[in-house]
This record gives structure tokens, C-alpha cells and sequence, in this order.
């Protein structure tokens, strides 16, 4: 297995930290460690989640990168992490990504770029019916702006189709959670 570092991204609600979970339990944990990117229960964590600041999620991603991610790899084990970089350039309008464009640059500098990309999708209408399931403020914003969940989907994908390594996009909705576990697991195998 050539690949150590495995990044799970897409849109909110879109299944990531499930599969993740489902698949270390099927891999096993100790070759497999799962990582919160974003919104860790760590002190920055929870003070991201709160503040919504671009500057703090750049912040945990480089924390959780430095002390959890490098270490893992260097044990051996490959990581698979929910959320990367690319969920906060995603979720920042154009304007506001060339003003933290200093921090965002420091996140890249300080953090490695993933060995490969899990991208896990679904459609519009879908989304909004498991954001408006989920039920909480920030979840309720997202179903009542569906322009937004757009217009940051086509930045993910901008980002996907850009990535230069190993890949694969699964659409959770036509793919139920067995279904998307094992291609994830066929994936990680290659």
C-alpha cells in the first residue's frame, strides 16, 4: 500500500465521517486512524465550530496535521481524514478567499498534500433533505440556500478535477452506505 494519506471530501452531509468510521471498522484500526480536519473536538475544534473563522479552521487543520496526521504516518498507519484545505476554500465566496489568502497559503506550506482523494457527492435536492434531517442552525442556513451548497459544489469539483493523483467520486445517493464502503475499501486497497 503506497498511499498513507486519504482525505474524504464534499459537501455537507454528503456521508464522509460515516463512511470513514464504517470503513476503519472494516479495514481495521490498526492500520487505519481516522482524523477530524475540521471541527475536531480539540480546543480549536470547538472554538471553530463557534466562531466560524477561516483563520481558526486553517488553524485546527494545521494542528491536527502536525501533531496527529505526521505522526500517524510516520508509525505506519495510513490516515483518513475528514475534510482538508479544500473545504475551506470551497465554503469562502472569491472575495473573501483573496483576503485570507496569506493564512490559507500558511495552511497549504504547513500541511501535506493528500496521497489521494475520496470525494463523496449527491445531488441538490438530496443534500437539502439530509441537511434539513440533521436539523441544527448552521444545517437549517444551508437547506434554505441551496445557491450557496451550488456554488461551493462547483468549487469542489474545480478542485477535484484538478487533483493530480489517485481519486474517486461517489454518489451517495445512488449508492447506499454498503455499497459506498466498498468501493472506498476497493480503493485504498489499489
Amino acid at each position: 500500500m503506497k498511499n498513507r494519506y486519504f482525505v474524504f471530501e464534499g459537501i455537507d452531509c454528503s456521508g464522509k465521517t460515516t463512511a470513514i468510521n464504517r470503513v476503519i471498522k472494516k479495514l481495521g484500526k490498526e492500520d487505519y486512524a481516522y482524523v477530524k480536519g475540521i471541527g475536531s473536538n480539540s480546543l480549536l475544534g470547538k472554538i471553530a465550530k463557534k466562531v466560524h473563522s477561516t483563520s481558526i479552521f486553517c488553524l485546527e487543520l494545521i494542528f491536527n496535521y502536525l501533531l496527529r496526521v505526521r505522526p500517524i504516518i510516520k508509525k505506519g498507519k495510513c490516515v483518513l481524514q475528514d475534510r482538508n484545505i479544500i473545504s475551506i476554500t470551497s465554503y469562502l465566496s472569491k472575495n473573501k478567499r483573496y483576503k485570507k489568502r496569506y493564512i490559507l497559503r500558511l495552511a497549504k506550506k504547513l500541511t501535506l498534500n493528500p496521497d489521494a482523494i475520496i470525494y463523496l457527492h449527491l445531488p441538490l435536492y438530496e443534500r437539502i433533505n439530509r441537511l434539513k434531517n440533521k436539523g441544527g442552525y448552521y444545517e437549517s442556513f444551508l437547506s434554505k440556500n441551496p445557491r450557496i451548497i451550488s456554488e461551493r459544489e462547483i468549487e469542489y469539483n474545480k478542485w477535484y478535477l484538478g487533483f493530480n493523483g489517485p481519486k474517486i467520486e461517489i454518489d451517495t445517493e445512488k449508492n447506499n452506505i454498503s455499497q459506498t464502503v466498498d468501493k472506498i475499501v476497493t480503493f485504498i486497497k489499489k
